[in-house]
C-alpha cells in the first residue's frame, strides 16, 4: 500500500519541505500526519480524504460529510467506541454497519468487532482531522492539533491533480549502530463493553521490565516507534529513584504537558497542562541557556505545575531535550538527593537522539 506522503507528493498537493515540516510535528507531538497537514494549512481535508480513499481502496468521507452522517447515526455504537476508539457509525449498507475511522480496522480487529456487534462492518476511510473535528463538536473533546501553527499556501489555485499511486518499491531498513529501526505507528457504556473494545483496539506496547541502567534505556530507545515510547522509557527509568518526573513539550513559547509520573504511577490528564514559557521562569532559563537548571521560583503558573505534579514545594530540576540544537522538550523532576544530574543529562541526550532518529526515519519512509 502506498504511503500517504507519497500519494500527496505524487498528486502535487504539497511540497517535500511542507511534508518534512508536518512529519516533524507528527513525531514530536504525537499528532497524526494527515491531521498535521490539514491543521498547518498545507492540504485541505477534501484532498486528504480523496487520497485516503485511493490509499485504502475504501469509500471515503470529508469532515463535513462525517459531521452530518455521524451525527445522524450516533446511537448505532456505544459512546466508548466513538470517543475512545474513534469508531463513528455513518449508516448501513444492507446488513453491514458502515464505520468511519482513522484507525486500523482490518483483519483480526474487524473480525473481532463484527463478532462483538453480531453484524458485518464496512470500514469507511476518513482523516484523523475529520475525526478530531467530529469528537470536538459532538463531545467537546479538544482537537490535539489545534495548537499547530497554520501557514498560508503561496502557490496559485489550481485544479487538484488526480491521485497517482506510486509503483511498489522495495523497503530499505534504516540501520544505525547495528540496530534496525522500525516503522512509526500512526489515540457511558457498561464496563464489560468498554473492556471488549479496549481488548480489540489495544495496540500499546506492554513492557513489564523497567530499564535499570542507561544501557538498558538505550536498548529500549532503539526499539521506540513513537514519541510515547520515548517518554515511557525515560519516565520508567526515573521512576525507579525519583518521586516525580515529567516531560513538557516546548513549541512557540508554549509549554504543554507530554507525560508525567508520580510515585511510579502515571499522572492522568497531565496533557491538559499548558502555560507560556515566560510565566515559568526556571523553565525559561533552561530553554534560553539550553542547559540544566535548578530552581523554585514561585509564580501562579509554577504553582499550578507543581500542584499538577503533586510536588507542593521544594526544588525542581529542568533538563533540555534537543532536536538540531533546538529545545523541543524539557524533563522536569524533583531535585532530591537521589537525583544524579550527570546521569539525567545523559538520559536526555539519549532521548534527543531517539527523537531525531524517529523524525529521520519518518522522512525516509515518506520519500
Amino acid at each position: 500500500m502506498a504511503r500517504l506522503g507519497e500519494l500527496l507528493l505524487a498528486g502535487k498537493y504539497l511540497t517535500q519541505r511542507e511534508l518534512d515540516s508536518a512529519l516533524e510535528n507528527h513525531v514530536l507531538h504525537g499528532v497524526k500526519l494527515g491531521t498535521c497537514l490539514v491543521e498547518m494549512g498545507y492540504v485541505s481535508d477534501d484532498d486528504l480524504a480523496r487520497c485516503l480513499g485511493a490509499q485504502t481502496g475504501q469509500s471515503s468521507l470529508t469532515r463535513d460529510q462525517l459531521l452530518v452522517a455521524g451525527g445522524q447515526h450516533l446511537s448505532l455504537l456505544a459512546p466508548a467506541a466513538i470517543k475512545k476508539h474513534r469508531l463513528i457509525p455513518v449508516g448501513t449498507q444492507g446488513t453491514a454497519l458502515r464505520i468511519a475511522t482513522d484507525q486500523d480496522l482490518s483483519g483480526k480487529k474487524q473480525i473481532e468487532l463484527e463478532k462483538f456487534l453480531n453484524r458485518q462492518v464496512e470500514p469507511v476511510a476518513v482523516s484523523g482531522y475529520a475525526v478530531d473535528c467530529f469528537l470536538e463538536q459532538m463531545f467537546g473533546i479538544p482537537r490535539p492539533g489545534r495548537f499547530l501553527p497554520r501557514y498560508l499556501k503561496t502557490k496559485g489555485t489550481t485544479e487538484p491533480a488526480p491521485v497517482v499511486t506510486p509503483p511498489p518499491r522495495e523497503e530499505t531498513p534504516l540501520v544505525i549502530n547495528g540496530v534496525q529501526w522500525k516503522d512509526l505507528g500512526e489515540v457511558t457504556q457498561d464496563d464489560e463493553a468498554t473492556r471488549i473494545y479496549d481488548e480489540i483496539f489495544s495496540g500499546m506496547l506492554n513492557r513489564d521490565e523497567l530499564p535499570r541502567t542507561l544501557t538498558e534505556v538505550a536498548e529500549q530507545l532503539c526499539q521506540a516507534t513513537s514519541r510515547n515510547d520515548v517518554a515511557k522509557t525515560v519516565l520508567s527509568y526515573l521512576s525507579g529513584s525519583l518521586a516525580v518526573a515529567a516531560l513538557l513539550m516546548i513549541k512557540d513559547d508554549l509549554a504543554r504537558g507530554w507525560s508525567a509520573v508520580c510515585e511510579g504511577e502515571k499522572i492522568k490528564n497531565f496533557e491538559a497542562f499548558s502555560a507560556s514559557v515566560g510565566l515559568l521562569p526556571d523553565l525559561q532559563q533552561c530553554v534560553a541557556t539550553r542547559k540544566p537548571f535548578f530552581g523554585n521560583t514561585i509564580t501562579p503558573e509554577a504553582q499550578l505545575l507543581m500542584h499538577t505534579l503533586r510536588h507542593p514545594n521544594g526544588l525542581l530540576a529542568y533538563f533540555p531535550i534537543f532536536i538540531q540544537q533546538r529545545v523541543v522538550a524539557v524533563l522536569v523532576c524533583g531535585a532530591s538527593e537521589k537525583l544524579n544530574p550527570l546521569e539525567t543529562a545523559d538520559l536526555c541526550r539519549k532521548a534527543s537522539y531517539a527523537l531525531e532518529i524517529l523524525i529521520l526515519r519518518s522522512k525516509l519512509l515518506s520519500s
